[in-house]
Protein backbone atom coordinates (compact mmCIF):
# COMPACT_ATOMS: atom_id res chain seq x y z
CA UNK A 1 0.00 0.00 0.00
CA UNK A 2 1.56 3.46 -1.04
CA UNK A 3 0.14 5.81 1.40
CA UNK A 4 -3.25 4.70 0.95
CA UNK A 5 -5.01 4.15 4.65
CA UNK A 6 -6.44 0.98 5.49
CA UNK A 7 -9.89 0.17 6.09
CA UNK A 8 -9.42 -0.01 9.91
CA UNK A 9 -7.64 3.28 10.13
CA UNK A 10 -10.54 4.68 7.60
CA UNK A 11 -13.08 2.99 10.80
CA UNK A 12 -11.09 4.91 13.45
CA UNK A 13 -11.13 8.15 12.35
CA UNK A 14 -14.55 8.44 11.45
CA UNK A 15 -15.11 7.33 14.78
CA UNK A 16 -12.95 9.69 16.78
CA UNK A 17 -15.10 11.86 14.22
CA UNK A 18 -18.33 11.01 14.68
CA UNK A 19 -17.53 10.94 19.49
CA UNK A 20 -16.33 14.31 18.98
CA UNK A 21 -18.94 15.55 17.23
CA UNK A 22 -21.58 14.28 19.19
CA UNK A 23 -19.38 15.54 22.30
CA UNK A 24 -19.23 18.96 21.31
CA UNK A 25 -23.07 19.29 20.58
CA UNK A 26 -23.70 17.96 24.04
CA UNK A 27 -21.74 20.06 25.87
CA UNK A 28 -22.70 22.87 24.09
CA UNK A 29 -26.14 22.42 24.69
CA UNK A 30 -25.56 21.79 28.66
CA UNK A 31 -23.82 25.24 28.49
CA UNK A 32 -26.54 27.45 26.62
CA UNK A 33 -29.58 25.65 27.91
CA UNK A 34 -29.42 24.22 31.18
CA UNK A 35 -26.48 26.17 33.01
CA UNK A 36 -27.42 29.83 31.36
CA UNK A 37 -29.56 31.13 33.72
CA UNK A 38 -32.35 32.86 33.64
CA UNK A 39 -32.67 35.20 30.41
CA UNK A 40 -35.65 37.26 30.98
CA UNK A 41 -36.06 40.69 30.19
CA UNK A 42 -39.25 42.89 30.82
CA UNK A 43 -39.69 45.56 27.73
CA UNK A 44 -41.69 47.99 28.61
CA UNK A 45 -42.40 50.21 25.65
CA UNK A 46 -43.47 54.01 26.35
CA UNK A 47 -45.74 55.77 24.57
CA UNK A 48 -45.01 57.76 21.86
CA UNK A 49 -44.33 61.34 22.89
CA UNK A 50 -42.90 59.61 26.74
CA UNK A 51 -39.16 60.80 26.05
CA UNK A 52 -36.32 60.51 28.25
CA UNK A 53 -37.58 62.36 31.58
CA UNK A 54 -40.27 59.71 31.64
CA UNK A 55 -37.96 56.82 30.91
CA UNK A 56 -35.77 57.86 34.05
CA UNK A 57 -38.99 58.39 36.18
CA UNK A 58 -39.91 54.63 35.19
CA UNK A 59 -36.59 52.98 35.98
CA UNK A 60 -36.05 55.01 38.85
CA UNK A 61 -39.35 53.86 40.68
CA UNK A 62 -39.77 50.40 39.44
CA UNK A 63 -36.04 49.16 38.73
CA UNK A 64 -35.13 49.64 42.81
CA UNK A 65 -37.87 47.03 43.71
CA UNK A 66 -35.98 43.83 45.12
CA UNK A 67 -34.49 41.49 43.01
CA UNK A 68 -35.62 43.42 39.81
CA UNK A 69 -32.40 46.04 37.90
CA UNK A 70 -33.02 48.04 35.18
CA UNK A 71 -30.58 46.85 32.04
CA UNK A 72 -28.62 49.11 30.54
CA UNK A 73 -28.79 50.96 27.58
CA UNK A 74 -27.24 50.91 24.56
CA UNK A 75 -26.54 52.71 21.33
CA UNK A 76 -26.32 56.84 21.07
CA UNK A 77 -26.60 58.51 24.68
CA UNK A 78 -28.56 61.41 23.51
CA UNK A 79 -31.81 61.67 25.24
CA UNK A 80 -33.59 62.51 21.91
CA UNK A 81 -32.89 59.89 20.42
CA UNK A 82 -32.61 57.66 23.76
CA UNK A 83 -36.20 58.54 24.89
CA UNK A 84 -37.61 56.53 21.90
CA UNK A 85 -36.39 53.63 23.32
CA UNK A 86 -38.37 50.84 25.86
CA UNK A 87 -37.16 50.26 29.43
CA UNK A 88 -36.15 47.16 30.03
CA UNK A 89 -35.65 45.31 33.54
CA UNK A 90 -34.01 42.07 33.77
CA UNK A 91 -36.25 39.26 35.67
CA UNK A 92 -33.65 36.95 36.24
CA UNK A 93 -33.75 35.19 39.30
CA UNK A 94 -37.07 36.76 40.36
CA UNK A 95 -39.36 35.19 42.60
CA UNK A 96 -43.65 35.64 40.98
CA UNK A 97 -44.28 38.14 43.90
CA UNK A 98 -40.83 40.50 42.57
CA UNK A 99 -42.20 39.94 39.09
CA UNK A 100 -45.99 41.14 40.57
CA UNK A 101 -44.75 43.97 42.45
CA UNK A 102 -42.81 45.04 38.96
CA UNK A 103 -45.99 44.87 36.97
CA UNK A 104 -47.84 46.97 39.81
CA UNK A 105 -45.15 49.93 39.55
CA UNK A 106 -45.60 49.51 35.78
CA UNK A 107 -49.64 49.99 36.20
CA UNK A 108 -48.61 52.75 38.47
CA UNK A 109 -46.97 54.75 35.26
CA UNK A 110 -50.03 53.60 32.64
CA UNK A 111 -49.99 56.75 31.35
CA UNK A 112 -46.75 56.65 30.21
CA UNK A 113 -46.53 53.15 29.24
CA UNK A 114 -47.99 51.75 26.29
CA UNK A 115 -47.46 48.15 26.58
CA UNK A 116 -45.26 45.10 28.16
CA UNK A 117 -43.49 42.38 26.65
CA UNK A 118 -41.39 39.50 27.88
CA UNK A 119 -38.11 38.50 26.33
CA UNK A 120 -36.32 35.49 26.58
CA UNK A 121 -38.67 33.28 27.96
CA UNK A 122 -38.67 29.59 28.04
Amino acid sequence: MDGMASRRTNTVLITVFGVLAVTSIVVTGVFDKLLAGDPRVLVVTMTQDAGEPARELLKRDCGSLPGISVVADKGNRDPAIQGRFPVRFSLAGTTPAQEAALEACIDRHHELVRGILTEGDR
